[in-house]
C-alpha cells in the first residue's frame, strides 16, 4: 500500500470501523505492513535514512523523557528501569501491529514513562518516613500553640477580639458554637482527636462551620463513597477477571485491561462495571443533591446559625436600574408601587472612592494613636515622632517610625497648641499622642460631613445631566424628524393588523432601506442603549445601577425574584442578595455589563493560554539547565563543580521546582483577576472563578504531562479525524496508572498532613513571636496575632480543585487499571477526617453563600466522569473491543444529560424557596421588626467614629495584670 492510499485509508477508518470486513481489512494491512519491512531494508539508503529518522527522533524525545522523570522524581517516585517489564510482550506485539496497521495515524511517539512497582514501594517507604514526622510535629505544635491549631477555643493572652469600627449592623459568629470547643482538643494521647472527629455529628459541623463548610465536607464524603464502593467491587469482580487475562503483563498492568487478550470476550466485563459505576455516581449524586437543595432552601427560609441577621433572607439585589430610578427614595417608589406596602426599605449602591480613602486614612491614625498609647502606658514617657518619617508594616504589626529618635525641627506640641489651626508640616518633630488626636479630629469631622453629603444624596439621587441624556433627546429629534418625513415603516411590515395591500412604501424609504439606513439607526439605538454602562464604568458616577431593596414578607421576595418586572429583560434584573459579609463593597457599584464583558475578555485569555500551556512547560525545559546558566557571567563553574553533579542535580530538579511553583501560582492568578479585573462583587463568587478556571488548567496539566504533546496541535489533529479523540485518551492515559498512583499516595501521606500542620500560620506565629515583644502590642495587633482572618479561611477556590483532580484521576483508571480506586479512596477517608478536624477547630468562616460552590464541584466531577468514560472508549477501541465501544458510546451523552438534569431540578430551584413555603413562614414569623435599613448601606456611609481611650485603658490593665 502506498502512502496516498494509507493516508485515504486513515481518513476513512473511521467510517469502516464497524463494517463486516474488519478482520479482512486488519489482515489485508497487517500483511502488506510485513511487506513493507522485508522489501526495504535490502536498500542501503533506505537503512541510513532509518538510522538517521531514529536519532533525531532520540534527541527530540531526550529532553522531555528527562524532564517527565523529574517531575516523577519531586516526588519521591523514582525513576523506571529499561530492564522493567511493564506489559505482556503478546499486547506489546499487538498494539504495534495495531499502529503499523494504519488504525491510529497520530501522536504514535508518547514519551510517558510509568513507575513500576518496585519505584512505588520505595516511595511509599519514604512517604511513610514523611508521613510519620509530619504528624509527630503536628502532636508536639499542636500544644505548644494552640492559638494555630485550636484558635476556635483558644484564649491566648486573656484578650478579647476588638469591635468592629464598622457601624453596620453586627453580623457576628454564632457565639455559642465557638464558646464550647466542638471535639476534644486537649487529648494528649497521640492521634487521640480522631475518634471524636469521627464521631461528630453533622449538626455540630454545620453550626460550627457553616452550610459552605458543611457542603464541602459532604462532598469530600460523596467522593469517598464512590471510590470506596467501586474499589471493592472492583476487587471482588474486575481483578480477577484481569488476573485470568492471559497477556502474562507484568506490574501494575497484571491486575488492568492490558492484561487481556486483543478483541478478548472478557472486555464485557469492564464494560458492564463502567455502566454500573456511572448509575452508582449519578444515584449518590442526585441524593447529594437533594439534600444540598433542602439544606439551601432552610438557609434561605430559616438562616443559618453563622449569622445572626436574617435581613439577607428578605432582601434582593437590583442590576441594571435605569438613570431615573439610581435613588432610594424613586427605588423604593417604584417597588412600592408594584407591591403595596410590602417594601421595608432600599438602598442604591454609590461610587465612594473619595471617602474609601478617608476611611483608610483614619483606621492608619487610628492604628498609631493605640501604638502611641500602648508606647506610653509601657515605657513611662511620651512618644514622639519625626512627621513624614516611614513606617514598616509586617504581618499585621505596624512599627514605630523609622530613625524617630532623633532628626526633625523640634516644635512644642502641648494642649495650648491644638487650638491653633496648623497642622504641623513635614520634618517637624511632634508629640505623638497629640499629633494623632488632633489628626483624628479633624479626619472624623471631614468624614462626618462626607457621610451627610452622600446620604442626602443617595435619597435624592443625582440630578446632574448625562451625556446618554444628551444623546437621547438628540436621537428623539432626529426620529421625529425622520417619521414626519417618511412615514411609519411599521405599517409596511405586512404583519400588523389593518395592513392596506393597496398602500405602497414611499419611493424615498425604499431607497433608504436599500441602501442599509435601517442599520446604522439600530446601531445609534444600540450605541444609546449601552452607552450608561461605559460612563459608569470610565468617569466613575456616584449613582451607579446596583441596589438592595428589602421586603416585608417571603411571598414578597419569592414572587419579586421569579416575576418579570419590566418590559425589558436587561433592567431591573434581580436576585436573592448575598449575606452582607459576602460582598465586596469596592466593587458593588461597578455595572453588571461591564464586569460581565471583562469576565467574557478573561475566559477567552485564559482558555488560550490553557491551549498554549506546553509553550511555558517548553520554555522551561529549554532554559532551566545548567548549560543555560552558565551562560549567565559569572555561574561558568556550575557546569564543572563536583565532576559535573552539581549540574546533574540542577537539570534533575530545576525544571520541576519551576514548573510546581507556576502551577502553586495559578490560583492566586486567578483571584487578582476575579477581584481587581473583572470586579466581582462577592467573596464566594471570586472562589467559584477559581474552582473552574483552575481545574480547568489541572486537566491541561496532567494532558500535556502525560501524552507529552500539545493541546493546540491534538485540537488540529482531532478537527482533521474526529475519531482521533478516543485514540489520543486511549493511548497515553492507560500507560501511566503507576505514575498517578504514587502521585495520589504522595497526597495521602505528603499533602494531608501539611494541611494539618499549616506551615504558613505556624511560620508566622513563630516569626511574629520572635521578631515582636507582646507587650508593644495593641488590642488590634493582638487580634491579628492570634486570630488572623485570611488565615482562619476555607479557600474554596484551592481546595475544592484539589478534590477533583483525584476524582477524575479514579475515574480515569476505575475501569481500566482498578488498583488506582484502593489509593483514591484512602485519600478521601484521610481528606474528610482531617477538614473535618480543621472545620471543627481552626476554620472560621468570614462569609456565608449557602452552599453554592457544591453544584459547581459536582458539575465538573461529572466531567471528570466523561473523561474517563471517553478514555475507556478509546481504549477499548485500540483493544479491538468495537462492539463493547459501540455499547458505551450513549454513557457520556447521558453524563452530560445529567448535568442539566441537576441543574433544572435543584440548582435552579435553589436560588430562592417556593410561594408555598414563604406563606407558611410569613404565617408565624416577626422577623421584619429587627431589620435595620443600614444592613445594606455601606460600611463607610454608617461607619461610626469611636475612641480608642476606653478600650486601650482596658487592655492596658489586663495585659498589666497578666
Amino acid at each position: 500500500m502506498n502512502a496516498p492510499q494509507l493516508s485515504s485509508f486513515q481518513d476513512g477508518h473511521a467510517d469502516q470501523l464497524f463494517g463486516n470486513d474488519l478482520n479482512h481489512q486488519r489482515t489485508t494491512i497487517e500483511h502488506e505492513s510485513l511487506q513493507r519491512r522485508l522489501q526495504y531494508p535490502q536498500n542501503p539508503q533506505y537503512q541510513n535514512q532509518q538510522q538517521q529518522m531514529q536519532q533525531q527522533q532520540y534527541y527530540e524525545n531526550q529532553p522531555q523523557q528527562q524532564f517527565e522523570q523529574n517531575v516523577q522524581s519531586i516526588f519521591g517516585i523514582g525513576q523506571s528501569q529499561p530492564n522493567d517489564e511493564v506489559m505482556g510482550s503478546n499486547t506489546i506485539n499487538n498494539m504495534n501491529n495495531f499502529y503499523d496497521g494504519g488504525y491510529y495515524g497520530p501522536f504514535t511517539a508518547a514519551n510517558t514513562k510509568d513507575v513500576n512497582t518496585s519505584a512505588f514501594l520505595t516511595a511509599l517507604c519514604l512517604n511513610a518516613v514523611v508521613f510519620a514526622v509530619l504528624l509527630g510535629s503536628y502532636e508536639l505544635f499542636r500544644r505548644w500553640f494552640p492559638s494555630v491549631y485550636s484558635p476556635k477555643s483558644s484564649t491566648d493572652g486573656g484578650r478579647r477580639t476588638s469591635a468592629s469600627l464598622s457601624g453596620a449592623l453586627s453580623l457576628s459568629r454564632n457565639k455559642n458554637a465557638e464558646s464550647t470547643p466542638a471535639v476534644n482538643i486537649n487529648t494528649r494521647l497521640p492521634l487521640g482527636w480522631i475518634p471524636g472527629v469521627a464521631r461528630t455529628s453533622w449538626s455540630t459541623v454545620r453550626s460550627s462551620g457553616g452550610l459552605d463548610s458543611y457542603m464541602f465536607l459532604r462532598y469530600v464524603r460523596l467522593c469517598f463513597r464512590v471510590t470506596a464502593t467501586s474499589a471493592i467491587w472492583a476487587c471482588i469482580i474486575l481483578m480477577p477477571v484481569f488476573a485470568t487475562g492471559g497477556s502474562e503483563a507484568k506490574g501494575w498492568y497484571y491486575l488492568s485491561m492490558a492484561n487481556l487478550l486483543q478483541g478478548s470476550s472478557k472486555m464485557w466485563i469492564p464494560t458492564a462495571f463502567i455502566w454500573l459505576q456511572t448509575l452508582y455516581v449519578l444515584f449518590v449524586m442526585n441524593e447529594e443533591y437533594k439534600h444540598y437543595f433542602d439544606c439551601r432552601v432552610d438557609f434561605l427560609a430559616r438562616g443559618d446559625g453563622m449569622v445572626n441577621c436574617q435581613q439577607h433572607m428578605y432582601s434582593l439585589i437590583v442590576e441594571r436600574i435605569p438613570y431615573e430610578l439610581r435613588s432610594d427614595r424613586a427605588l423604593y417608589d417604584y417597588f412600592n408601587r408594584l407591591f403595596p406596602r410590602k417594601v421595608h426599605s432600599t438602598a442604591v449602591v454609590l461610587n465612594l472612592p473619595d471617602m474609601e480613602r478617608v476611611k483608610h486614612k483614619r483606621q492608619r491614625v487610628l492604628r498609631r494613636l493605640e501604638k502611641s498609647t500602648v508606647s506610653l502606658e509601657v515605657r513611662g514617657r511620651r512618644p514622639t515622632h519625626v512627621v513624614g518619617r516611614k513606617r514598616v508594616r509586617c504581618c499585621g504589626i505596624e512599627s514605630a517610625p523609622v530613625f524617630s529618635s532623633f532628626g526633625g525641627k523640634h516644635v512644642v506640641d502641648d494642649d495650648s497648641v491644638l487650638s491653633d489651626n496648623r497642622m504641623p508640616q513635614r520634618g517637624e518633630k511632634v508629640d505623638s499622642i497629640n499629633y494623632y488626636n488632633r489628626e483624628l479630629a479633624v479626619i472624623d469631622e471631614k468624614l462626618l460631613k462626607m457621610q451627610h453629603e452622600k446620604i442626602e444624596l443617595a435619597q435624592k439621587g443625582n440630578d446632574s445631566v448625562r451625556a446618554s441624556q444628551w444623546i437621547s433627546h438628540a436621537i428623539d429629534r432626529v426620529s421625529t424628524a425622520a417619521e414626519s418625513t417618511l412615514g411609519s415603516p411599521a405599517q409596511n411590515d405586512g404583519l400588523i393588523t389593518g395592513f392596506d395591500p393597496r398602500r405602497r412604501k414611499p419611493l424615498l424609504l425604499t431607497i433608504l432601506d436599500r441602501l442599509g439606513i435601517d442599520f446604522i439607526s439600530g446601531g445609534i439605538a444600540y450605541i444609546q442603549q449601552n452607552i450608561d454602562e461605559v460612563v459608569d464604568s470610565v468617569v466613575g458616577a456616584t449613582m451607579s445601577s446596583t441596589g438592595f431593596i428589602t421586603f416585608r414578607d417571603l411571598q414578597t421576595v419569592t414572587c419579586a425574584v421569579k416575576t418579570p418586572l419590566f418590559d425589558k429583560p436587561d433592567v431591573l434584573v434581580v436576585s436573592m442578595a448575598p449575606e452582607p459579609r459576602d460582598i465586596i463593597w469596592e466593587n458593588c457599584h461597578v455595572n453588571l455589563g461591564w464586569s460581565k464583558g471583562r469576565e467574557w475578555t478573561a475566559n477567552m485569555l485564559l482558555g488560550l493560554g490553557a491551549i498554549l500551556w506546553s509553550i511555558p512547560v517548553a520554555i522551561i525545559q529549554a532554559l532551566a539547565t545548567a548549560d543555560q546558566i552558565a551562560t549567565v557571567p559569572g555561574m561558568a563553574w556550575i557546569s564543572t563543580l563536583n565532576g559535573g553533579a552539581v549540574a546533574g542535580f540542577v537539570n534533575g530538579y530545576l525544571p520541576v521546582v519551576l514548573l510546581l511553583t507556576i502551577i502553586m501560582v495559578l490560583p492566586f492568578l486567578f483571584y487578582v483577576v476575579a477581584l481587581h479585573y473583572e470586579d466581582r462583587k462577592t467573596q464566594s463568587d471570586v472562589q467559584k472563578s477559581i474552582i473552574g478556571r483552575y481545574f480547568y488548567y489541572q486537566l491541561a496539566n496532567i494532558y500535556i504531562t502525560v501524552t507529552a504533546g500539545s493541546i493546540l496541535e491534538s485540537l488540529g489533529e482531532i478537527a482533521e479525524h474526529p475519531s482521533n479523540v478516543f485514540a489520543i485518551l486511549g493511548k497515553s492515559l492507560p500507560n501511566v496508572v503507576g505514575y498517578f498512583a504514587t502521585f495520589i499516595m504522595t497526597k495521602v501521606f505528603a499533602g494531608l498532613p501539611l494541611i494539618l500542620l499549616r506551615v504558613g500560620p505556624l511560620f508566622r506565629m513563630i516569626f511574629i513571636k520572635l521578631l515582636f515583644r507582646e507587650k508593644y502590642l495593641t488590642q488590634s495587633e493582638m487580634d491579628e496575632v492570634y486570630h488572623p482572618e485570611k488565615f482562619s479561611q476555607l479557600w474554596y477556590g484551592w481546595e475544592y480543585p484539589n478534590l477533583l483532580l483525584v476524582i477524575v484521576i479514579c475515574f480515569t483508571y476505575s475501569c481500566i487499571s482498578p488498583i488506582i480506586l484502593p489509593v483514591g479512596a484512602a485519600y478521601f477517608l484521610g481528606a474528610w477526617i482531617v477538614y473535618k478536624n480543621q472545620i471543627l477547630t481552626v476554620y472560621r468562616p468570614s462569609y456565608e453563600s449557602g452552599g453554592t460552590m457544591f453544584p459547581m464541584a459536582c458539575h465538573r466531577t461529572l466531567i471528570g466522569l466523561v473523561c474517563g468514560q471517553l478514555t475507556l472508549i478509546g481504549y477499548c477501541v485500540m483493544r479491538e473491543g468495537f462492539y463493547q465501544a459501540l455499547l458505551m458510546f450513549p454513557l457520556p451523552l447521558i453524563s452530560i444529560k445529567m448535568m442539566d438534569v441537576f441543574k433544572n431540578l435543584y440548582v435552579v430551584p435553589g436560588t430562592c424557596i417556593s410561594v408555598e413555603r414563604a406563606v407558611e413562614l410569613d404565617a408565624r414569623s416577626d422577623a421584619q421588626l429587627s431589620f435595620s435599613a443600614d444592613v445594606y448601606r455601606q460600611p463607610v456611609l454608617t461607619e461610626k467614629l469611636t475612641e480608642p481611650t476606653d478600650f486601650e485603658a482596658k487592655t492596658i490593665s489586663d495585659r498589666n495584670d497578666s
